[in-house]
């Protein structure tokens, strides 16, 4: 059985011919546009990426740059307030002064400097044994700490004072060793 085929009105028939050119034309011109759009959008895409990364790259170069010079100037900060090595002695004074002032007793010191490589710091360590009341050495210490810009301890052991009659029961002896790093001295300006 076959099937009925609607039959179209002649006016249908000559207006759908007449109609095909131009339903093709606008086939083509969408084809066209599409294709071009394509053939334009993929290398702007790609510009588009490598522009981008080339913006990330430049900007991750500025963020370093930037960090590099705020550690520069940190670094040169923390350079000029180090101790010159002419300062030393003068701050030997200061931790015997501190410990008068907190009524420690510090029969006696020592001192070693390390070998100095070429413009570097100088590490100079101090050691002593500090003898008073529990509340004196841990002020002192606490002011040692506090006191000086780059005083460090390095090591510090504490123990009582080995008792007699005339010792008070609260005192303490107390072992340090003070740490500081010293700027090389500054040649001199005028030459020889």
């Amino acid at each position: 059985m076959l099937l009925p085929h609607p039959a179209m009105a002649p006016i249908a028939v000559r207006a759908s011919r007449a109609l095909r050119p131009l339903a093709l034309l606008t086939l083509l011109a969408l084809a066209g546009a599409t294709t071009s759009f394509m053939l334009a959008l993929t290398p702007a895409q790609d510009r588009l990426m490598r522009a981008e990364a080339a913006y990330e790259d430049a900007r991750l170069a500025y963020s370093r740059q930037t960090s590099m010079l705020k550690t520069e100037e940190e670094l040169k900060d923390l350079w000029q307030d180090l101790p010159v090595r002419k300062e030393f002695a003068a701050l030997i004074l200061a931790i015997s002064e501190l410990a008068q002032q907190d009524q420690v007793a510090i029969p006696g010191m020592t001192y070693t400097l390390q070998k100095v490589e070429d413009g570097l710091a100088q590490k100079a360590s101090m050691t002593f044994r500090a003898a008073g009341e529990y509340r004196a050495i841990r002020r002192f210490i606490y002011r040692l700490e506090t006191t000086g810009p780059y005083l460090l301890i390095e090591s510090l052991d504490a123990s009582r004072s080995p008792g007699g009659p005339q010792t008070p029961a609260g005192r303490v002896v107390i072992n340090i060793r003070v740490v500081t790093f010293l700027r090389p001295d500054q040649p001199p300006a005028g030459g020889a």
